[in-house]
């Protein structure tokens, strides 16, 4: 059963455009409906118009990332070919993603509308192999009729066709054959202001909300998200390069070319990049993102069980509170309250107070306050030198060329010298750190509810100044009385728009 305020993100694909029964606008419609039925709630869409089914998509590639993410519950496609063709790889992706979601206890779901394909019904391994085997093979013959005309096509750094790069448009190349592509002015200025807002403190979450207000629409999704926009200036396009196979292409030392003119500076697109660097693809590392779920498993028992554990003070001593226990309910069991840390004999007057009362209250104050407001973290990351990661990237693409048949080894190794030599250059510079308020697109209230006793303690402790002082009670009293609580938060000396980093 669907529970309610799923989030769904839509991924539509089509070849080449084009006004038949699986047009873009005919995908769109029908997982529409298929969201109303279902009761989800639908956070974005992401569009692949034009691409071949074996290509790397970056569209598909955000869309996986926000299920990995936890940005949605759900990702929905209209047939599973529509999701890839490219056979095994694609489905370990996905099942990577599905079985990390849920071996920590929160499942996330994969519907391809017109296959009646979701992931969880039982038959789902053996019929998702079959489509995709099925799909491969479709994929692999149209593959072999293309692959050389576009390897020529890279070669002459002439634009393949599709879609054309957010801030370019396709032009006829100045050779005379073929296209290119040239700076498209309104574009390339949406392109240098998000990049201008962001490297002086705004968030890429502010970014994506200012281009909707504007009516600004991305290229390849219906509105602009968080990892739409940090595709869009990380990614090799806003340098002038030209990709092939996912990499860009090279020169004879092995760096990536600029092909076409740029929009960002190399040093603008290197520290973007070490603010917000690429996601690792969802079947690069499954084992060690298991064994790292299974720490957390074991961690989260360690922990404190309580909410406000360690975050409570004792007014009359200073003390920490811990967990105690008081009176019998009813049913037997005993009644958890906070209560003094230190010895009866070195307090004067040691406080004690109901644990779910304190706690309800406590969190009712925090979403009355902030819950609207967008949650912000703080990011410290060290920028290597201007080209670093552009060598680092051609060195390892020089290796693997090595191992290729035919391969001229002796150019090969000579260019890995000169360009481990200049990697060594370049590290032996220092390191400039960046710091970053980055927005994480939940509210206070939708984090809150999604997290466990753990980040929920983290999360008021963020918005804390320092413990929580409980003073005596009044003897008779029921309920929770405030006056007994100074909560020194964070918005008592810091407007809350601070904390929102200014999205409200």
């Amino acid at each position: 059963m669907t529970q309610i305020g799923t989030r769904a993100v839509l991924y539509l694909r089509l070849s080449v455009s084009r006004d038949e029964s699986t047009s873009i606008d005919r995908q769109r419609y029908d997982l529409r409906a298929l969201a109303e039925r279902e009761g989800w709630q639908i956070v974005s869409e992401f569009t692949d118009d034009g691409l071949s089914g074996g290509q790397r998509r970056e569209a598909a590639d955000a869309a996986l990332a926000m299920l990995a993410d936890n940005e949605a519950d759900v990702l929905a496609v209209w047939k599973f070919d529509r999701w890839s063709r490219q056979g095994a790889r694609a489905v370990a992706d996905l099942q990577d993603v599905l079985e990390g979601r849920a071996e920590v206890g929160n499942p996330a779901l994969f519907v391809a509308d017109r296959d009646a394909l979701r992931s969880d019904t039982p038959d789902w391994d053996l019929r998702v192999a079959i489509t995709a085997a099925m799909g491969r093979a479709e994929r692999e013959t149209i593959r072999q009729r293309a692959i050389s005309s576009h390897d020529g096509l890279a070669r002459a750094r002439r634009f393949a066709g599709g879609p054309p790069p957010y801030g370019y448009r396709s032009v006829p190349h100045p050779s005379g054959t073929g296209r290119g592509l040239e700076i498209s002015t309104d574009e390339a200025r949406v392109v240098r202001s998000a990049a201008h807002d962001v490297l002086n403190g705004a968030s890429l979450y502010s970014v994506a909300q200012s281009l909707n207000a504007q009516g600004i629409a991305p290229r390849r999704a219906e509105r602009w998200s968080v990892p739409v926009v940090r595709q869009m200036l990380t990614g090799d396009a806003v340098l002038g390069r030209m990709t092939r196979r996912g990499r860009p292409i090279s020169g004879d030392d092995g760096l990536p070319l600029q092909v076409w003119d740029p929009i960002l500076t190399l040093d603008e697109s290197a520290r973007l990049r070490a603010m917000f660097p690429r996601r690792q693809s969802p079947s690069q590392a499954p084992e060690e993102r298991k064994r790292v779920a299974a720490e957390n498993r074991r961690s989260t028992r360690r922990r404190a069980a309580r909410l406000l554990s360690g975050l409570l003070s004792c007014a009359s001593c200073g003390s920490t509170m811990k967990i105690g226990y008081g009176n019998k309910r009813p049913d037997g069991g005993r009644v958890e309250r906070y209560e003094c840390g230190s010895s009866s004999a070195s307090c004067p007057k040691p406080i004690t107070i109901t644990a779910a009362r304190i706690e309800e209250h406590v969190a009712s104050v925090m979403a009355d306050a902030v819950g609207h407001l967008d949650v912000v973290v703080e990011q410290r990351v060290a920028r290597d030198a201007v080209g670093l990661v552009d060598v680092e990237q051609a060195l390892a693409e020089t290796a693997r060329a090595m191992t290729e048949p035919g391969a001229d080894i002796a150019s090969l190794a000579q260019q890995a010298a000169t360009l481990a030599e200049r990697r060594d250059q370049l590290a032996a510079q220092p390191r400039e750190t960046l710091t970053q308020h980055v927005s994480t697109g939940r509210n206070y209230r939708e984090t809150w509810e999604a997290e466990d006793v753990h980040g929920r303690r983290e999360l008021l402790r963020s918005l804390l100044i320092d413990r929580i002082a409980v003073r005596p009670g009044k003897r008779g009293r029921t309920g929770i009385d405030p006056s007994r609580l100074s909560i020194p938060w964070r918005w008592t000396t810091e407007e809350p728009d601070y904390l929102a980093g200014q999205l409200d």
